[in-house]
């Protein structure tokens, strides 16, 4: 079952996600699992993945107001998997460096990619990684 079935079977029924939801999802899905992996056992990525991604689904409306929705997605997405899950052992300068090595050196996505889901411009997920020290 993918995450969006397991958000939609959590639902009220006759609740229906947004279109530009649903969209969100398609697109992001699959690196947001990626994160989330990197992070927590096969067994306990799922069940923390679909509890960011309801309040994703949750607060929907007031990321849509924000200039930069993807970013702040992003964030929201990061918080309540580190509420969680503990972070890799991974130097970085910043998190957002952090999360820009996770994405790009361990879950293999390059730089648009990464700066796609995190929201961030090319250059700023270029110059974290140009600078990030192993």
């Amino acid at each position: 079952m993918s995450v969006l079935q397991e958000l939609n079977t959590h639902s009220v029924p006759g609740i229906l996600l947004p279109a530009a939801f649903r969209a969100f999802h398609t697109l992001q899905a699959p690196a947001y699992r990626a994160y989330t992996d990197a992070h927590l056992t096969p067994a306990g990525s799922g069940p923390v993945l679909a509890r960011a991604l309801g309040e994703l689904a949750a607060h929907w409306s007031q990321i849509m107001l924000r200039p930069d929705p993807a970013a702040y997605a992003w964030d929201l997405f990061t918080a309540t998997v580190h509420e969680t899950a503990d972070r890799v052992r991974i130097p970085a300068t910043s998190p957002l460096q952090y999360e820009v090595v996770v994405l790009h050196h361990l879950a293999g996505y390059g730089i648009d990619r990464t700066s796609e889901t995190t929201g961030r411009p090319r250059e700023k997920i270029r110059h974290l990684l140009r600078t990030w020290t192993p």
